[in-house]
């Protein structure tokens, strides 16, 4: 058996404590596959500024990640020093919603699948008709919750807060890498897995990596790329993350 090499692959500044986690199992490389740019242009900081402007008049605000949080408040606090009545908050994953309540902002989490699905499950979401609801999140992210809560009546705009990119080293980082590893790659989203098919060498061989995903929807784009060992996790958080990971190692034996 080939000796494992486990990626720590989350944008670098949620990196080192996920490494850490990962350094429980074996090797590790710091690896990031996505980086957080918040949005630059004219145009889109426009967009922006215009719907936290107007954030008194949503009635429901929802956050797709701890990132949507991060660069959601950076921009509330600029206009609103004090976050207007009436707004109910929530979060897609239990982390996101403990950066929420950092804000001093009370926020409905969905449950343990923590995904669109369970977010629009949640009862206050369920009779929306002609309220309005701001989704915070990137560039070019699903279009699950807005589809589902315009058919409900709801009236959704899309607070798009950063873009999602490619690091400029990653492609050198894994072409740096040996190939006579077995290489274990935990990908949190369906945007990291599409960078790690961009910058995965065209000599590694994909009967030697692993991947753990967060949803079955990700696994399936993840074979159809030709990744035969993929593990689905229960959600996207790192506890459960790390545990399909030892869950992979164990039956990885067999690669």
């Amino acid at each position: 058996m080939k000796t494992p090499l486990f990626w720590a692959t989350r944008p670098a500044h949620q990196n080192a404590s996920w490494q850490q986690q990962l350094t429980a199992l074996g090797e590790t490389v710091a690896l990031p596959l996505l980086e957080i740019i918040p949005v630059s242009s004219d145009e889109a900081m426009q967009a922006v500024k215009s719907l936290v402007l107007d954030l008194d008049q949503f009635q429901h605000v929802l956050f797709v990640s701890q990132n949507a949080v991060k660069h959601g408040f950076d921009w509330f606090d600029q206009y609103w020093p004090q976050l207007p009545v009436g707004i109910q908050f929530y979060a897609v994953g239990s982390k996101t919603a403990q950066v929420v309540r950092s804000h001093h902002a009370d926020v409905i989490e969905c449950g343990e699948a923590m995904n669109s699905e369970a977010l629009l499950a949640l009862p206050s979401l369920q009779q929306v008709a002609q309220e309005k609801v701001l989704i915070c999140r990137g560039q070019g992210g699903r279009p699950t919750l807005a589809e589902v809560l315009e058919l409900r009546g709801a009236k959704v705009s899309y607070c798009e807060l950063y873009q999602r990119a490619l690091p400029n080293q990653a492609k050198a980082q894994c072409a740096a890498l040996p190939l006579d590893r077995q290489h274990i790659i935990p990908l949190f989203s369906g945007e990291t897995l599409q960078n790690l098919i961009l910058a995965l060498p065209s000599n590694m061989n994909k009967d030697d990596t692993a991947l753990i995903v967060p949803a079955q929807r990700v696994a399936d784009i993840a074979q159809q790329a030709g990744f035969k060992h993929v593990t689905v996790a229960a959600n996207a958080s790192q506890d459960a993350m790390l545990a399909a990971t030892h869950q992979c190692l164990t039956h990885s034996r067999t690669l």
